[in-house]
């Protein structure tokens, strides 16, 4: 009988950058074209097998806005993995990561995270290169991944990467 693990795992990043989106795609299939930000927090729920294993994905959306990281506290109880995402074409977005990063050390002890790089598909839009990505990702000590929700391109392997990561650490 293969393990069966329930993994909670937190989307932060600046404002539009694609942390519910992604978070729909994911669970639904479906895609939104309409932006409307996050009060407080969002939830989606998603079964996936990961080699041999039966994995329960608990995967949260936390809204960005200043006002809300009290709150915020509270839900990254219990989160074994962060996706901290940014808009390729925004590098402030990219500049925010850091901020985000502090943000969940000061609240989780021990996480897997993951950098991802949304909104590859605006290609003439676009400001921060692969490597620049990568050069961050390194820096933070994460693993990087770029995606297009809109495209649906790479969200699947974006999930897989994390939970991966997050199995391999466990005992």
């Amino acid at each position: 009988m293969s393990p069966t693990y329930l993994l909670k795992i937190c989307t932060v990043g600046a404002a539009s950058v694609g942390k519910t989106s992604i978070i729909v795609r994911y669970s639904t299939q479906k895609f939104r074209e309409h932006y409307s930000p996050t009060l407080g927090t969002g939830f989606a729920y998603k079964k996936m097998n990961l080699g041999d294993n039966f994995v329960n994905l608990q995967i949260w959306d936390l809204g960005s806005q200043d006002f809300l990281e009290r709150v915020r506290a509270n839900y990254y109880i219990g989160t074994q993995g962060v996706m901290f995402m940014f808009d390729v074409t925004s590098w402030e977005s990219l500049n925010n990561v850091m901020d985000w990063k502090n943000e969940v050390e000061r609240n989780v002890d021990e996480y897997q995270a993951l950098l991802v790089a949304n909104k590859i598909d605006l290609v003439d839009e676009r400001v921060i290169s692969t490597e620049e990505g990568k050069e961050m990702a390194k820096k933070l000590g994460m693993d990087y991944i770029e995606v297009s929700v809109k495209l649906d391109k790479n969200v699947n392997e974006a999930f897989e990467m994390i939970s991966t990561s997050i199995c391999e650490s466990f005992p």
